[in-house]
């Protein structure tokens, strides 16, 4: 057969017509555009059912766990109210009571509220009322509790007065105000909690602790509430104490046996540990995690009890979301693919009515599969398929518009911002003092510096001044967080120390006006760690202060590197009317001063270690009597092959100063 012969219709033996070939090409190009069409709405409903169920989930978790803390607190709130009503009542009568008495007035709150398992008296024995020691009405601490749908009596002191040892009398005693015990389970097996209110009576020498009334609470209700929560597959909720105890979990063999630090010890997993510290902060959160119950990724959110003080806990699984979206995404696939092959038969059986339209937009999708957007489409007519299409492509056209000029526009922002963090960082470097040596026509003295910001602006900085010829002002600061918030809290800490210098030498009062300064209107609670120094260059008389840096290394010229470690203050920044000690020294000549931030010694290599004080202390040994630029370019090599490829975690800063005898030559 030649190829003349195989381009003929073979039915007929003629070439196929025109309207066959565009049937062909429309049905070519419906299955193609209409494929890449489902592909990308396949992705796109994936990553917005991703985004919109993690959220979902997210806000589903931070909701249960306030909703649940809410619930308990509405549940304990009335107990706790109504154990504290008991007690304004004996105290009103000056527990001037029979027993009989406080045992109705037992009985009758047990029957308002139901919720109390029990309720009991504790006084210290000096001061029970005299009608309390007649024959016959021996009781020393009334106990009433409930037994089914009775209400029973007991006395809780005649064991030998151990009632005295116990939590709930000696909390509130020394603690001076009501308190919820920790979470216990009693001899029966029934998990309980006591609120416990001190009793106190008005004596000439002021008011007096005389005894406690408690109300006792069946726990049981909470392992239902909170296993009740719809927190989804692998998801879960969890109630902890103040100090961290499991009170519900859904793990076997937890609840009242292991705490959340407990579990982290015998782990080894310090992650645990500090999750823990947060839950238990008395603030509310939500954080990403990885569950050691399930081991899956999660998200964790978590509220507090205003009652008790405990933490309510709740857990959503990623990886379950994550395989309810792929479900979801395979279904819509075998959805979309069934809705082509319906196409490809729906086109096949239409074409022949549809062919001219569908050859103009045949002619015009090589031009926008090529880019060019601008390419005219045909005016729609009608709501048939074709003009559906029709539609479809200008959608896809003015769609694909938007993404360039949105790319574009975007491109431009994050090109201006990155200029701006450029300029920012050229900004901040000019504002340290870079030229060395600094005092050239000065021989009494060696002076270097050294800063590598961990990003294009950070929060370290060194500086140092003449205060006149003799004294010379070494100041080394960190300022918490990075970035352009740390750049900006670092030039007011600059400006400051520079101005507060200038009228008063003394480092401990410089801080203590340089605190003052940046407490005021310090919303966002940053800080800063200083260590500033006053050097007698004559007679290497040193005064220096340290607000919560890293304490410096005295290099003398024939010992052994010393650190600075006191005296040491708090931090500057968050709270006013701190005091900071100054501090005394003496420089002989050779000895030198190294002042450094935590960038340094906690430099992170690949597998986390740390640079560390001990290397730290032996690098500068190996030193010897290097100038300070030598020695600064030494420490900085080091830390550089410590770190090798892992990023740099945190702004590295260096400054050294040595006392040299006058007329000494420069390194």
């Amino acid at each position: 057969m030649t190829a003349e012969q195989s381009r003929k219709d073979p039915g007929t033996g003629t070439e196929p017509r025109p309207h066959t070939r565009l049937r062909n090409r429309m049905l070519l190009w419906t299955v193609g555009i209409s494929g890449l069409i489902l592909i990308g709405l396949l992705l796109w409903n994936y990553v917005s059912f991703r985004d919109r169920l993690t959220q979902s989930a997210q806000d589903r978790a931070s909701f249960l766990a306030e909703g649940s803390a809410d619930k308990i607190d509405a549940k304990l709130g009335p107990l706790q109210g109504a154990v504290d009503t008991l007690a304004l009542t004996l105290e009103a009568q000056s527990l001037d009571l029979p027993p009989e008495r406080v045992r109705l007035l037992q009985r009758r709150l047990l029957e308002t509220f139901p919720g109390l398992y029990g309720t009991a008296l504790g006084m210290l024995p000096q001061w029970r009322p005299p009608g309390w020691e007649t024959p016959g009405a021996e009781t020393l601490v009334p106990y009433s509790y409930r037994e089914g749908d009775r209400i029973l009596y007991a006395d809780l002191g005649a064991d030998d007065r151990r009632y005295l040892g116990q939590d709930w009398m000696n909390l509130p005693r020394y603690l001076g105000r009501a308190v919820w015990t920790e979470p216990y389970i009693e001899k029966t097996g029934v998990k309980m909690v006591t609120y416990a209110v001190p009793l106190t009576l008005s004596t000439p020498d002021g008011p007096v602790f005389v005894g406690v009334v408690t109300g006792d609470v069946e726990l049981s209700w909470l392992d239902r509430q909170i296993a009740e929560l719809p927190l989804g597959e692998r998801g879960y909720g969890l109630l902890m104490s103040r100090n961290g105890t499991y009170i519900t979990h859904p793990k076997p063999g937890l609840a009242f046996n292991e705490s959340v630090f407990s579990i982290a010890e015998a782990r080894g997993d310090e992650g645990l540990r500090k999750v823990g510290q947060a839950m238990t902060s008395g603030e509310p959160g939500r954080l990403p995690w990885v569950s050691w119950a399930t081991g899956d990724k999660s998200w964790l959110s978590w509220d507090v009890l205003g009652t008790t003080g405990w933490t309510v806990g709740t857990l959503v699984s990623q990886s379950a979301l994550h395989e309810q979206i792929l479900q979801l995404t395979r279904l819509e696939a075998v959805v979309g693919g069934a809705g082509l092959l319906l196409l490809v038969l729906a086109v096949g059986l239409v074409a022949r009515s549809i062919t001219r339209p569908i050859s103009a937009l045949s002619e015009a999708a090589p031009q926008l599969s090529a880019g060019n957007l601008d390419t005219p489409l045909p005016t729609p007519r009608g709501n048939d398929e074709v003009a559906q299409l029709t539609r479809t492509f200008r959608r896809m056209r003015d769609d694909l518009k938007r993404y360039i000029a949105d790319l574009e526009e975007t491109t431009a922002e994050r090109e201006r911002v990155n200029g701006e963090l450029r300029i920012a960082h050229d900004i901040q470097m000019d504002l340290v003092p870079k030229t060395f040596p600094a005092f050239p026509d000065r021989g009494d003295m060696d002076l270097h510096a050294i800063m590598v910001p961990a990003r294009e602006v950070g929060g370290d900085f060194y500086d140092f001044m003449l205060l006149d010829e003799q004294h010379m002002v070494l100041a080394i600061a960190d300022v918490s967080g990075k970035g352009v918030p740390a750049a900006m809290f670092m030039a007011v800490t600059r400006s400051l120390l520079r101005s507060e210098f200038k009228v008063d030498a003394d480092p401990g009062r410089v801080l203590e006006r340089v605190n003052e300064t940046l407490a005021e209107n310090n919303d966002s609670c940053m800080f800063v760690t200083l260590f500033c120094a006053v050097v007698n260059l004559s007679t290497g008389d040193t005064r220096y202060a340290n607000a919560g840096h890293n304490p410096p290394i005295l290099l003398r010229a024939n010992g052994e590197p010393e650190w600075i470690s006191r005296p040491y203050g708090t931090v500057a920044g968050p709270m006013p009317d701190m005091v900071y000690e100054t501090g005394h020294l003496r420089l002989e000549n050779g000895d030198a001063l190294l002042l450094y931030t935590d960038g340094v010694n906690e430099a992170m290599d690949g597998d986390n270690r740390e640079y560390g004080n001990d290397r730290l202390i032996a690098r500068l040994r190996a030193c010897g009597a290097l100038g300070c630029k030598d020695c600064l370019r030494t420490l900085l090599d080091d830390l550089r092959r410590h770190a090798g490829e892992a990023p740099q975690s945190d702004d590295i800063t260096l400054m050294m100063f040595r006392k040299k005898a006058p007329g000494a030559p420069h390194d």
